[in-house]
């Protein structure tokens, strides 16, 4: 990798990295931003199979939830001339001009976690299917809060591709299955914890009857958990969707939470490289149905442009502790 030269972002992580100007294929690995946990553990996941595939693994993103900052990153990456980019992006549609002008310019483009827009990249890889995700959530809420009465809904996001699909998909659960629970409203968090907290502390103390709480992404799990913790209400209130293990273990443990919603951040990570290097070799062919992912064994494809991770996770105080992420 080179060219990216002086005069980086403010914000920005791993630029320029030694391994980078290793001899051989750089994929760029970027995350929505390097600060979560999740994507740390993606990126250990990518380091992994980079090692198997003889990659070099560029972990690269905005240290926050920054468009305008992930967008620029993708830009240096397409002038240093990296090979592929491996992305979980913050906007479908922001993204989407610097990704098809990556293509234009020979490097492969894939996205995980979150997509762009379909011409912007050859294949998504689908931590698990969204219709999946949401109907697991909107059960383990029916099975600890009932399946009547308002509810609340904390999301990180309002154009993140993945929460508006997780959203979509309690709703069109809890329309199906549990119609007499009502969805008052949905809260923006943007993914801070002091945000998310504050935003479901004062509306809990406005509407005490709500019995439970969804939430579409892990920090407003942790938000929502803590104001409920702080609230004196644990017990009285579910709270039901996604969260990363090492975040929300004490909620857990201290039964704020019962049961979370995820996939192994590791895994697909590790799943991204694999898809990558077939892009590179020229192998990744739907038609073929699967992609081989090392240890993981063969990934389905689930339409032409979509290879699906796995069933989803769900974590509970008997299980947690066998998880590190």
């Amino acid at each position: 990798m080179i060219g990216i030269g002086g005069g980086l972002l403010a914000g920005t992580s791993g630029l320029l990295s030694g391994p980078a100007l290793a001899a051989g294929q750089t994929v760029a690995f970027v995350p929505k931003f390097t600060s979560d946990p999740y994507f740390v553990s993606a990126n250990q996941g990518a380091q992994e199979a980079g090692k198997e595939l003889g990659l070099t693994v560029q972990y690269n993103g905005p240290v926050d939830a920054n468009v305008a900052g992930q967008v620029d990153i993708v830009d240096r990456l397409i002038r240093s001339r990296v090979d592929a980019i491996s992305i979980c992006a913050l906007d479908p549609t922001a993204l989407a001009p610097s990704l098809m002008r990556a293509q234009q310019k020979g490097i492969k483009v894939n996205t995980w976690d979150a997509d762009v827009k379909s011409e912007a990249r050859q294949v998504f890889l689908n931590q698990a299917s969204y219709a999946a995700i949401g109907e697991t959530i909107a059960d383990i809420m029916a099975k600890g809060a009932g399946t009547s009465g308002d509810f609340l809904m904390v999301t990180g996001s309002l154009t993140a591709s993945n929460m508006l699909a997780w959203m979509k998909a309690i709703t069109e659960t809890v329309a199906r299955k549990y119609p007499d629970m009502h969805i008052k409203t949905t809260l923006l968090g943007e993914q801070d914890i002091e945000k998310g907290k504050n935003i479901t502390l004062n509306y809990l103390r406005a509407n005490p009857e709500t019995k439970g709480v969804f939430t579409v992404d892990g920090i407003a799990e942790v938000s929502v958990a803590e104001a409920v913790k702080q609230l004196g209400l644990s017990g009285k209130i579910t709270i039901a969707g996604i969260g990363v293990p090492n975040s929300i273990r004490p909620y857990i443990k201290d039964s704020v939470i019962k049961e979370a919603v995820l996939w192994s951040p590791v895994d697909i990570g590790y799943a991204a490289l694999f898809i990558t290097k077939a892009q590179l070799d020229g192998t990744l062919d739907p038609a073929k149905g699967v992609v081989k992912a090392g240890r993981l064994g063969d990934l389905k494809f689930t339409a032409k442009d979509e290879i699906l991770l796995g069933p989803p996770l769900v974590f509970n105080k008997d299980n947690i502790e066998k998880y590190n992420f």
